[in-house]
């Protein structure tokens, strides 16, 4: 079920500086979707576009099937439905202290006072910034103002997440630790779709890719398909994750199978290694 589209977007910037061109792209409920392109190639366009923030000069965006309904009421709902963590969480950040600020979005659904509470503190918890919780916004790291971001997000509970470069800002364990809470929000029926510049993020979390450039999808599929398309990829100015080159080399040699799937993370390549050793020695 197609649960967000865009159906031939066109959006140009004021003074005539194009930005969407005739883009189509389709997010299926319950995917994990990233979107990759180089700068300028339109991916956070699109997204203001997919939450509402921004209107299309021509074409449409769909919500479950329905057009985006752009009256105050409309866009309440669909950003209910719709919620966005941009790059920058200084765009979004804007309350005196982190606990005031995860509250907004909850307060504003209409929920009684414990139960935006109770959604705030379960945000907070899965976000590992309980102890941030009074501490004033402005006072908080590039890194600490980009979970306090998210947690806003997800105290919504909204159907889709869209997030413009989630990792950007974090160190590693943090991404680590993101990547992981978004597995379980995956898992518990929400969808994804996230921009990136890093292939190797994309390998490890996503379903689907969908290639930017210029303003317009040039490629969308299986995110183990798309990633080893060395052309796709270089027509987006990037190029194959490092492990899927690894293992089409491997391929190459015939010392992985053409069926086997593509490893998403180190562990599985490892994984891989120990059972082609294994097999080898048992052939021998």
């Amino acid at each position: 079920m197609t649960i967000l589209s865009a159906d031939n977007v066109s959006y140009a910037f004021p003074g005539g500086i194009p930005a969407l061109s005739n883009l189509s792209l389709s997010v299926e409920k319950g995917r994990r979707l990233a979107v990759l392109g180089p700068n300028g190639a339109g991916k956070t366009t699109l997204f203001l576009h997919l939450n509402g923030t921004l209107k299309p000069n021509a074409g449409r965006v769909t919500v479950a099937g329905k057009p985006g309904d752009y009256t105050r009421r409309g866009l309440n709902d669909w950003r209910r439905r719709v919620g966005l963590v941009m790059q920058d969480a200084d765009d979004q950040l804007f309350a005196a202290t982190v606990f005031e600020d995860v509250s907004f979005g909850p307060l504003n659904l209409g929920l009684s006072e414990a139960e935006a509470r109770e959604r705030v503190e379960e945000a907070l918890a899965a976000l590992r910034i309980t102890d941030l919780k009074d501490r004033p916004t402005h006072r908080l790291s590039g890194g600490q103002k980009k979970r306090v971001a998210i947690a806003g997000a997800i105290a919504m509970r909204p159907e889709v997440l869209l997030l413009d470069e989630p990792t950007a800002g974090l160190d590693h364990p943090g991404s680590a630790h993101l990547v992981a809470l978004l597995e379980r929000l995956s898992a518990g029926g929400m969808t994804l779709v996230f921009s990136t510049h890093e292939v190797d993020l994309a390998l490890r979390l996503a379903d689907e890719v969908a290639l930017f450039s210029s303003g317009s999808v040039i490629a969308h599929g299986p995110a183990e398909a798309v990633l080893a398309d060395k052309d796709l990829l270089a027509a987006a100015h990037l190029r194959p994750p490092l492990l899927v080159e690894v293992c089409l080399k491997a391929r190459e040699l015939g010392l992985l199978g053409s069926g086997t799937p593509l490893p998403r993370d180190p562990s599985q390549l490892l994984q891989l290694m120990d059972r082609w050793v294994k097999e080898r020695a048992s052939a021998s």
